[in-house]
């Protein structure tokens, strides 16, 4: 009897986290879709419901994967919405060394309706823009009209479908990727043109080399910058944060130099929208991230930094198990509900997601411990300040950190890694106080 008792008492528990699980899966699932145009407010992003704090997530081989494995594509559109993404990063042409089983080609009889349906899955069922890509690579658009084709169906699309798309991109590294020299800017910045005439969907160029920023955007009419920020742990003399050694949390900080050291080179001519396209993760490639407190601080970085949107870039969202992928040299995994730190990551961003003021790209950022800073007294705090409110980041503590207000706050104090609150302080101007932590925490401040 006693057996039988211990048995039925599993039984229930293990119905009752069954349903637990699905009825949470149930609340991810029916969020309710953003609506609206995506368009520019200041340096961030707004549709209908205002301005917000964009969340995307690499998925290159969605439109291979919609025409070639539509169960696959569905776990993972399923997997990020849950985590509460709001669109999708997906290539729209693509082929060559690497990619021969992932390739989307636009000469397929069924292309447009790949691409159109691609985007509607993700809208419509999963509630995921798309941000378009248009050339992954351009193996199969050779130059000149072939592309301006291509740019062309994408607009067509497009129509009616606006409120889908979170923006177009021309090109992924158009550098090496179909675009080279001179004439490959001058082609990029063509179509970019073309496509900007032809849809009132934001319009980016593409990620620029190094030192190629201004060339590449300046004067281009393009709506948004894509940028895809130096993954290695080196210093960069000269620019981004200071106060930051070789580690891990250089390619988290980077998004600090951009667009304020940038613009100032190109003499305030580049569009005022960025995107944080495609930064470090877990398996990607140069270097790898998967820690949810760094990842965590690195959405909030994107966004103190004027940066109006995230890509969360991951093994799983490159190839989808491409062979290229799975090779032992690479080990990505196929799937994100695979991937063991999806999970914990997904709870941080969102959680981070759900605390950030909207609109914080366009909030006046301040140095760590410069004059102006409403907080100051740690060499890794970063802040944005609007009226006497403000966002803080303790990038990374190994000891209590000792802060001091410079406004009178009403502070709370949030663990990156969860979004947990650890504490509340109220704190006068000129006072002191100390926070004991050895992780990433994030301050937020409303007036009092």
């Amino acid at each position: 009897m006693k057996y039988a008792v211990v048995l039925l008492i599993g039984l229930i528990a293990l119905i009752g986290r069954f349903y637990a699980d699905a009825t949470a899966a149930g609340q991810a699932s029916s969020r309710p879709a953003r609506t609206g145009l995506v368009r520019a407010d200041g340096r961030a992003v707004a549709d209908a419901g205002g301005a917000f704090n964009a969340l995307g997530a690499t998925m290159f081989w969605g439109a291979w994967a919609y025409k070639f494995d539509p169960a696959r594509l569905q776990r993972n559109l399923e997997a990020l919405r849950a985590g509460g993404f709001d669109y999708v990063r997906v290539l729209g042409s693509v082929g060559g060394t690497g990619w021969e089983d992932r390739q989307t080609d636009p000469r397929w009889s069924d292309y447009d309706a790949i691409i159109a349906g691609m985007t509607d899955l993700a809208y419509d069922k999963y509630g995921l823009r798309v941000q378009w890509t248009i050339f992954g690579g351009a193996p199969f658009t050779p130059s000149g009209t072939a592309r301006e084709s291509l740019v062309d169906r994408f607009a067509s699309m497009a129509r009616g479908r606006e409120h889908k798309i979170f923006a177009f991109e021309i090109a992924n590294e158009a550098w090496q990727n179909g675009f080279r020299g001179v004439e490959g800017v001058a082609e990029l910045r063509s179509l970019g043109r073309r496509l900007n005439d032809k849809t009132t969907v934001l319009v980016a160029l593409s990620s620029p080399s190094n030192g190629a920023a201004c060339a590449t955007y300046a004067g281009s009419g393009a709506d948004a910058i894509t940028i895809h920020y130096n993954r290695t742990f080196g210093n960069d003399p000269g620019t981004g944060p200071t106060g930051i050694e070789n580690g891990p949390l250089r390619p988290l900080m980077r998004p600090w130099s951009f667009p304020a050291a940038y613009d100032r080179a190109c003499r305030g001519q580049l569009p005022p929208i960025v995107f944080n396209n495609e930064p470090i993760g877990p398996e990607s490639s140069v270097r790898q991230e998967e820690a949810p407190s760094r990842i965590a601080a690195a959405y909030v970085m994107t966004f103190l930094a004027g940066n109006a949107a995230y890509v969360f870039h991951s093994g799983p969202g490159i190839r989808g198990g491409g062979a290229a992928d799975v090779a032992p040299t690479l080990r990505r995994h196929a799937n994100f509900d695979e991937l063991g730190s999806f999970k914990s990551i997904s709870i941080a961003l969102d959680g981070a997601k759900a605390y950030l003021p909207s609109g914080l790209a366009n909030w006046s950022r301040h140095d760590p411990n410069a004059a102006d800073a409403p907080i100051h007294g740690y060499e890794q705090l970063y802040s944005a300040s609007k009226g006497s409110d403000f966002v803080a980041l303790v990038a990374s503590a190994t000891k209590p950190v000792t802060l001091r207000a410079r406004v009178n706050a009403s502070i709370d104090v949030r663990h990156a890694a969860t979004g947990r609150l650890i504490t509340h302080v109220d704190a006068s101007s000129g006072e002191s106080f100390t926070l004991s932590t050895d992780d990433a925490v994030v301050l937020l401040s409303r007036s009092r």
